[in-house]
């Protein structure tokens, strides 16, 4: 009989083991889903835009620097005899090779850097505690992301003082990573611009101008 109620007891104690456990498992799951994964996708979105940005803002600077010929000739000057700009119009050539080559280089520099440098987070963000975030060791998470980069190039003119006028050519990239990874984030979109070109013209304001800020 005695033998009895101690194999009772411990069965008693194994399933009262057990139900902790799976109650504390159920906690930490939910806790994790609640709070905790929040915070990191905060931290990966974070870490991606940094990573991608300082990626992209070296590839467009090195092009145009080795590029100047293709930036100044992206647009035509047209004056009259007595050397009053008249229009500024398109160069369709310069504007494609200029668009095709910037996705290229900036594409490529992205998901080059994603695959060498990954994603850190610190160990603090997985406690879900604002005391904690940013704190600790580093924790890499592996990422498997795509880019995917488009742009726009847009021509546009501002006073510059007394019979003066500063044409300028921006570049606007959009861009778009689509990340795989154990969190639930599915993509990262964000918008940078870059100043391309910019002249100064002196005389009367061009009376037209062709537009090149179609999306490519």
């Amino acid at each position: 009989m005695r033998a009895k109620n101690k194999l009772s007891k411990t069965r008693i104690l194994f399933r009262r083991t057990v139900l902790s456990i799976v109650s504390l498992v159920i906690a930490v799951v939910l806790f994790f889903e609640l709070t905790v994964r929040d915070r990191l996708e905060l931290a990966i979105i974070a870490q991606i835009k940094s990573v991608s940005s300082t990626a992209i803002n070296t590839a467009v600077n090195d092009y145009i620097k080795d590029n100047e010929k293709i930036c100044a000739n992206m647009v035509d000057i047209y004056s009259d005899e007595s050397s009053n700009v008249k229009s500024i119009s398109e160069d369709a050539f310069s504007v494609n090779v200029f668009k095709t080559d910037i996705i290229d280089a900036t594409q490529s520099a992205v998901n080059d850097v994603m695959k060498t440098h990954g994603i850190n987070v610190k160990l603090g963000n997985f406690t879900g505690l604002n005391i904690l975030s940013d704190i600790g060791p580093v924790v890499p998470i592996d990422i498997d992301a795509t880019t995917n980069i488009s742009c726009e190039i847009e021509s546009s003119f501002e006073s510059s003082g007394l019979n003066q006028t500063l044409h300028r050519i921006k570049l606007d990239m959009y861009v778009d990573i689509y990340v795989g990874n154990p969190i639930r984030i599915e993509s990262v979109a964000y918008k940078t611009s870059y100043e391309v070109a910019q002249t100064l013209i002196v005389g009367n304001t061009p009376s037209a101008y062709g537009s090149i800020s179609t999306r490519y």
